[in-house]
Formats: structure tokens, C-alpha cells, sequence
């Protein structure tokens, strides 16, 4: 069975359903793979960090609903110490492009995280449209961006 691992906007998109302005379509999308994976069987992981970002968005009452919603609907893959090893292997090798990129040591180290627990728990794959993310796991994992919405066409719409 295939799994994959989904970053923190695929969350906020497709399960919060929130979006920053321009990002609307982004909504659409996450929602669509959410609903494509569960329909194909596909595992879908979200690290402990993910989880942890999107709760500081919200308010402290909510913390607990939502990770029991997160427990219920995904793999919620703890950073352990296999995810640190891996962690440890991609720090040490890491391209020093940070500064190009205007991404923080801190953000760095979280979108390491991401990686590694996707990586230590056999994730094919990244959903993610974040850059940083993408440039600094592209080594070790294949990160995508968000599928198109496939829709049917009706047969109005094909004639």
C-alpha cells in the first residue's frame, strides 16, 4: 500500500479549508487529493510537526478536538529516533542555500523534520507547495505540488 506525507498548507487547505488571499484554488486542490487518496487506498502521513503548526493557528481550547480529528483521519507520525537519524544524515549534508532563499535556520530545521519523518516511515512522496521544503528534501524524497482537479465532464459539457 502506497503512503505519502502531506505538509502543513495541504492541512490548512483541504481540512481547514482556509486560504490566504490568492491561495483560494490551493483549497480545491488539497481537498482533492485528500479525497483521492482515501478513495485509492493511499496512507496518508502527517508528522507531529505538521500537527504542531497548524495548532498554533489556533486557540489552545481547540487543541485537543483537532488532534483527535488529525488521529482519526491520517497516520500521525511522531519524530522518533528513526526520524531523527534521518534528520541527523540530511542536516549534515545540507546545501548551504539558505541565505539565497530567505529562510530561517528555525524554518530550515522544521522542513528537515518534515523530510525525515516522511522518509523514516516510507513515505513515497511530499505533497507540499512550499519552496523551502522542496529545495532542501528534492535529495532525499520527491516533493509534488498539489494535483489538478480532475472533473468529469457532463455530457453538456463535452457536446
Amino acid at each position: 500500500m502506497d503512503v505519502v506525507c502531506l505538509d502543513t498548507h495541504v492541512i490548512i487547505w483541504g481540512v481547514r479549508g482556509k486560504a490566504t488571499a490568492g491561495q483560494e484554488n490551493r483549497i480545491e486542490k488539497a481537498k482533492y487529493l485528500i479525497h483521492t487518496c482515501e478513495k485509492n487506498g493511499i496512507r496518508m502521513i502527517v508528522p507531529s510537526v505538521v500537527v504542531a503548526e497548524v495548532l498554533c493557528a489556533l486557540t489552545p481550547s481547540s487543541y485537543g478536538a483537532v488532534s483527535e480529528f488529525m488521529h482519526s483521519r491520517f497516520i500521525v507520525a511522531p519524530f522518533d529516533t528513526q526520524a531523527a537519524t534521518h534528520f541527523a544524515k540530511m542536516w549534515r549534508n545540507r546545501k548551504q542555500t539558505k541565505n539565497k532563499n530567505n529562510i530561517s535556520r528555525a524554518e530550515m530545521k522544521a522542513d528537515f523534520m518534515i523530510a525525515a519523518t516522511a522518509l523514516s516511515r516510507g513515505a513515497s512522496c511530499i505533497y507540499s507547495e512550499d519552496i523551502g521544503l522542496r529545495k532542501f528534501a528534492q535529495d532525499y524524497i520527491d516533493v509534488r505540488p498539489l494535483p489538478n482537479v480532475e472533473k468529469q465532464m457532463s455530457i453538456e459539457e463535452a457536446l
